[in-house]
């Protein structure tokens, strides 16, 4: 029978009239799913309308033409077919599927869409998907290939919120499917003539999709309105799809910190916020991203847009300066310009090139505009590789700890050893450590590394008992980083006392990087660690520009003679007689001193001569796995 209650289809139009209002005067999306989700809210809202006048027609056919409700009726399931289609598209972008170059999928829809337009163009001629008769609806035998087309799409539609859910960042998948299911649950209502409510509840499915879409949260940044890092992903996966050129022109603001430390986190974000509306009005064909806290990106179409000349005009806004009025602030800023698909081949790449094409340019041409392709992005993308694999080894605690023994010339024996981290990735294989310790430095794990390596040696002189061996101690080098840590030293001795290893077993190592860093903390870690019974070693003197007065000044027991120094005195005359008496100046001083890079017995003898009390060198054994250290022993 005719339905004679409305309130849900007008609830709906409600809806989606708020949504197209929303949609036309809104902060536009700049994502391809948000365009065809345009289409898919004016599916629904004509499907909506049309079959609301098609039951005012049925309703009123004593004073309105019958076949009226024929034509309304036509167009009315063309857009409701049409909407499973859309949704269906819509979604499947949204998930990152390329339909496009995907010809199964690609053909499928076409076929939707000729399936529904050759079935209901037609029928506002010849009326063969249903008759109207008495008020009522009869669907007649052609009318269920639409149904047919609709249940494919929702199997489609199933099938992606399973395998691809992680994909959808900017929706609540189990609501959404929830909300999808409901509809489907709602269609078959409508279908089975129990009451009109698909419209209803197609209204809030698309309600609540546009609401997490465009949510300010997930797409703009609090501080400056600009579109957000997070969403930066989704929006560059869709220029990548496109396959035109682009470019990302990276802005960092230099020595934001400064300002904020110096003016306060107010004055800082409205400086952000001015930035941030200078580079949205800058240009109209851009798309502005608040990158980072200091960095902003641009990404214009190499097609339509110089990027150069854009880097230019945001270079020379620095001339002036910024928050004009109570407080004038001149700035300047670095950028360089990336250009896709050129420099990076997908998002992955893009995110390593931006984080080291900037660094780059900030430690070498700062103030100016440098582009990627002028860098070594070969060495930028390897770089990237290792710090990858340092954070897995660090997370994971598949950190390696390798021993080199240290031989004593007089006692004729292994007194010590030194510590050495090792990192074999699945995927790199072995890293050697002047390549990952420097990286682990910089990307802020050097901490993490240090304690990782500390717990292994006071793990093994406990379960091994060194104690009853030769071994005096073992080195372990720490980062400079490591002792700017307020606290480096008690949570080293409290290591230690959790191991029950006393304080004589462990010996410091670090360069001369840290013996020269002014900062109070640094020495004050190392004097209290001295005062704990721990001794301190210089490693590689003479590689640098350590001095007698940094001997005299910091708490050395040791002194390491670098290998470099020690090779060349066995090819030079000059530098052999510059180490003999290196040797006997730190000799005087009472330094015990250890001389690396021992390769040869004529090296063992010729140093032992000039007075080294340890030698270290691949002689003696190259650094080994704590078990075959042991056998040595």
């Amino acid at each position: 029978m005719a339905y004679t209650n409305l309130s849900f289809d007008y609830i709906a139009m409600f809806f989606f009239f708020m949504l197209l209002i929303w949609y036309m005067t809104g902060k536009k999306v700049p994502l391809k799913s948000f365009r065809y989700f345009f289409y898919v809210i004016l599916c629904a809202f004509f499907a909506t309308l049309l079959e609301t006048v098609g039951y005012l027609i049925v309703r009123y056919r004593d004073f309105v033409p019958f076949h009226y409700a024929y034509y309304t009726t036509s167009i009315q399931l063309f857009f409701i077919h049409n909407f499973v289609v859309m949704l269906t598209y819509c979604l499947m972008t949204m998930a990152h599927i390329d339909i496009k170059r995907n010809k199964a999928l690609k053909w499928v829809f076409i076929l939707s869409w000729v399936v529904v337009a050759i079935i209901c163009i037609p029928n506002l001629f010849h009326n063969r998907i249903m008759t109207l008769e008495d008020g009522k609806y009869a669907a007649s035998g052609i009318g269920y290939i639409l149904y047919a087309v609709d249940a494919v799409m929702i199997v489609m539609c199933i099938w992606v919120f399973v395998k691809r859910r992680t994909d959808f960042k900017f929706l609540k998948t189990n609501i959404i499917v929830f909300l999808f299911l409901s509809g489907v649950a709602c269609g078959i209502a409508q279908v089975l003539k129990f009451a009109p409510m698909l419209n209803f509840a197609t209204a809030i499915l698309c309600t609540v999709m546009y609401l997490y879409q465009n949510s300010s949260n997930a797409v703009s940044d609090q501080v400056t309105g600009q579109l957000n890092r997070s969403f930066f992903g989704e929006y560059i996966l869709d220029k990548f799809s496109a396959d035109k050129a682009f470019a990302v022109i990276v802005v960092n603001l230099d020595d934001f910190k400064f300002v904020n430390q110096s003016m306060g986190v107010e004055t800082g974000d409205k400086l952000l916020l001015e930035f941030g509306r200078f580079l949205e009005h800058m240009n109209s064909d851009t798309e502005v991203f608040h990158f980072d806290a200091d960095q902003f990106c641009v990404v214009v179409d190499m097609d339509d847009k110089n990027p150069l000349h854009i880097a230019e005009t945001i270079k020379g806004r620095f001339d002036l300066p910024w928050l004009e009025g109570s407080k004038n602030i001149l700035m300047t800023a670095t950028s360089c310009i990336i250009e896709c698909p050129n420099d990076a081949k997908d998002i992955s790449s893009l995110m390593e090139v931006i984080d080291y094409s900037m660094e780059s340019a900030k430690s070498t041409k700062k103030r100016n505009i440098s582009y990627a392709k002028d860098m070594d992005l070969e060495k930028i993308h390897e770089t990237k590789q290792i710090e990858k694999a340092v954070k897995r080894a660090v997370n994971r605690k598949t950190v390696q700890v390798y021993y080199q023994p240290i031989f004593s010339s007089k006692e004729g024996t292994y007194n010590s050893a030194e510590a050495l981290a090792r990192i074999n990735d699945q995927q790199l294989g072995f890293i050697p450590p002047d390549l990952f310790i420097p990286i682990a430095e910089k990307c802020g794990v050097i901490n993490e590394l240090g304690d990782l390596i500390l717990e292994s040696v006071c793990g093994f002189i406990k379960e091994n008992n060194l104690a009853g061996t030769s071994i005096e101690y073992i080195d372990i080098n720490v980062s400079p980083l490591q002792l700017m840590q307020k606290d480096y030293s008690k949570n080293l001795l409290r290591t230690l006392k959790k191991y029950d290893v006393k304080p004589s077993q462990i010996n410091i190592e670090i360069t001369e990087t840290a013996a020269m860093t002014t900062f109070p903390v640094v020495n004050d870690n190392l004097y209290d660690l001295v005062a704990n019974g721990i001794a301190v070693s210089l490693d590689d003197y003479g590689s640098g520009y350590a001095n007698i007065g940094y001997i005299n000044k910091m708490p050395f027991k040791y002194i390491k003679i670098d290998k470099e120094i020690v090779w060349e005195a066995f090819e030079n005359e000059k530098a052999s007689i510059t180490l003999e008496y290196t040797i006997c100046m730190l000799a005087a001083l009472k330094m015990n001193i250890i001389a690396e890079g021992v390769e040869t017995e004529e090296m063992r003898d010729i140093l032992t001569t000039f007075g080294c009390q340890y030698l270290q060198g691949w002689y003696f054994s190259k650094a080994v796995p704590g078990d075959e250290f042991l056998k040595m022993l």
